[in-house]
């Protein structure tokens, strides 16, 4: 069993300072820089493109922004789109007659079977995009409409000032082998299975903490919560990426904590914290929230 005790016998921390000065001014650049490019991507990576989410039953529903419609669209969206048929996993799209409708950028006027992976079957109608999505154990269909005005309307993210503090240096305490942690998501009882080879044991606010640490493409994803959630930030807690070891260290940046996407639209599935990620400690850095 890991002791911190022995930890920190083990661990020389670095000393680092608690307020940006001069000798700080490219450090602060490159956090600016990280946080633009995050609201940047808020507003142009779909993530607030999502304005509905409806559960596919089985059988056939009508879809439409008319009233008598079974799944009701948004406007722009014409009175009348067409129909979908569910027959246990199997969902086909028949467009009405006098709709204009691309699946998958090819127009198609007769009953087509859809698919359901990542990037595929996609519907577009009435400039809006439609999608059959398998989540949990049933099938809903998403929509999205690329002029939402909730785009415009994103002011940005609100951020605690950058403290140099918040950058620490953690010691990556490997697994003997891979973990398979599966999180459950912001969604029914929908879940994510993610690969977990460490964890990152560090010093802040004069305590010895841990995180373990996920695997997202060629980065350490952390998902954690501390004692300002729900009062200076987000209640569900924050994210953090940080580089693959090397020497059986990583860097952990607070000052780059940023929101879950289910923060700015409930309608993106994000993890929840996993329970051993919950700091005892408040992490005034990163991301703030306000409504």
């Amino acid at each position: 069993m890991w002791r911190f005790a022995w930890l920190a016998a083990l661990v020389v921390w670095p000393v680092l300072s608690t307020a940006a000065g001069p000798a700080d001014a490219e450090y602060v650049a490159d956090v600016e820089k990280f946080r633009h490019q995050f609201d940047a991507d808020i507003r142009t990576g779909g993530w607030l493109n999502i304005v509905g989410r409806v559960k596919i039953r089985e059988g056939t529903s009508t879809l439409g922004s008319g009233s008598g419609c079974a799944i009701a669209l948004p406007a722009p969206s014409p009175m009348f789109v067409g129909t979908l048929a569910r027959r246990g996993e199997l969902v086909e799209f028949e467009p009405a007659s006098d709709a204009s409708v691309l699946i998958d950028d090819r127009a198609i006027t007769r009953r087509t079977e859809l698919a359901t992976k990542p990037e595929a079957g996609k519907i577009k109608v009435g400039g809006l995009s439609l999608a059959v999505r398998r989540i949990a154990d049933d099938f809903y269909l998403n929509i999205e409409d690329p002029n939402n005005p909730a785009i415009a309307a994103f002011k940005g993210t609100t951020w605690f000032r950058v403290d140099p503090s918040y950058r620490v240096v953690a010691q990556f305490l490997a697994y003997e082998k891979p973990q398979e942690v599966t999180l459950a998501l912001t969604f029914e009882n929908a879940s994510k299975t993610f690969a977990s080879t460490g964890d990152a044991a560090f010093q802040l606010g004069g305590q010895v903490l841990k995180l373990k640490t996920l695997v997202l493409d060629d980065e350490l994803f952390v998902i954690f919560q501390d004692a300002t959630n729900g009062v200076q930030t987000y209640g569900g807690g924050r994210f953090l990426m940080a580089p693959m070891p090397q020497n059986g260290v990583t860097t952990l940046d607070f000052n780059k904590a940023f929101n879950p996407y289910c923060a700015v639209n409930p309608y993106v599935l994000c993890p929840i914290t996993p329970a051993a990620n919950r700091l005892p400690i408040g992490i005034v850095a990163g991301a703030r929230f306000s409504k």
